[in-house]
Order: structure tokens, then sequence, then C-alpha cells
């Protein structure tokens, strides 16, 4: 009787390490798309321990335009890095395109990552793209000011700890609706 107590109590346990070994990326990835409306779904995988955001244009653009962006991009994150006194390692650029729509996935290695370079990255995609970029209706200028505030610091705050503690489950996060749903693959 006492086995099976152990075994059921210490599979809960187990369980409940897991969740609350979840919850700093749950909360990470849930801060990058309240912040960040543009990124219309993000997703870590622990193994290359790479954060890989996704952005939709509404528009059909060709293999030249894709690429002359992505170059433009990954040289504007290379030289954010040596300004700010390091080095950008990987800046993994791919894409898809659907009917009239294109999905640009950028990967970035997450101990690399700031707030300041996804505003960076955001900002090179709005003045690109423009209107055509999908931009969520329900996106933090519509929020409280305190509570916009409040996200941002929480995501500046995750990105440091993930440094310290990294994560080690694969999450996904996405815009549904007018809520942000972060799944634990």
């Amino acid at each position: 009787m006492f086995d099976f107590l152990r075994r059921h109590l210490m599979g809960r346990r187990t369980s409940r390490a897991r969740s609350e070994q979840a919850r700093p990326g749950v909360q990470l990835l849930a801060s990058v798309l309240v912040c960040f409306p543009e990124i219309e779904a993000v997703s870590y995988e622990p193994r290359q321990g790479l954060l890989t955001m996704d952005f939709v244009v509404r528009a059909q653009l060709s293999p030249a335009e894709i690429e002359e962006f992505a170059a433009f991009l990954a040289e504007s994150i290379e030289t954010y890095h040596v300004i700010e006194g390091g080095e950008a390692s990987v800046v993994d650029f791919g894409y898809e395109q659907h009917d009239a729509l294109t999905i640009l996935h950028l990967a970035r290695p997450m101990d690399e990552l700031s707030e300041r370079e996804l505003n960076l990255t955001v900002q090179l995609l709005t003045e690109r793209f423009g209107e055509a970029l999908l931009v969520d209706p329900h996106g933090v200028e519509t929020l409280d000011a305190e509570f916009r505030m409040l996200q941002h610091e929480t995501l500046e705050r995750m990105l440091v700890a993930v440094r310290e503690i990294p994560l080690r489950e694969r999450l996904v996060g996405i815009r549904e609706r007018d809520q942000v749903v972060v799944y634990n693959r």
C-alpha cells in the first residue's frame, strides 16, 4: 500500500516540478506576444536553445525580396550586437508562402536575445512591410499603460532569468483571437 502511495505521490511531484520549470518559459513566450503584437507566434526549442518568431506579411513576396530583407536584418542584428559590445552568433531566417501570405521565421539564440533586439527587429519589419505586416489589433497599444509597462518589465526579467537557468521544455505561443496561448509541446 505504501509503495502505491509513494509512486502516486512521487508522480505528482515530478509533474508539478515539470510545470514549475515550464512556468518561466510560459511567462516569457506570453510576454513576447503581448509586448510585440507584430509577432504572430513564438516557439522555443531547448536542444538548439533557439527562440523562433513568426511574422505574417499579407503579400506574396519574391524570393529575392525575402533574401534581401533577411540579409539586411542579419546585418542590422549583428551591428546592434557589436554596438552593445557582443556578437550575434546565429540569425536563422526562413519563410513559407501560402497564397497571398508570406510567413517569415526568425530564429535567434535565447541567450543572446534582449528586448532591445526584439524592438529593433519589429521596427525593421514594420518599416519594410508597413501595412502588409499583420499586427494583432488587441496589441500593446490597446492595453492599460501600467499593464503594458509591467509586461515589458516581465519580458526583460524573463530574458535575463533564462540565461541563468535555461529552459528545458519545448514551448509554443500563439495568438488565438484576443488571447495569447502558450503550449508545452
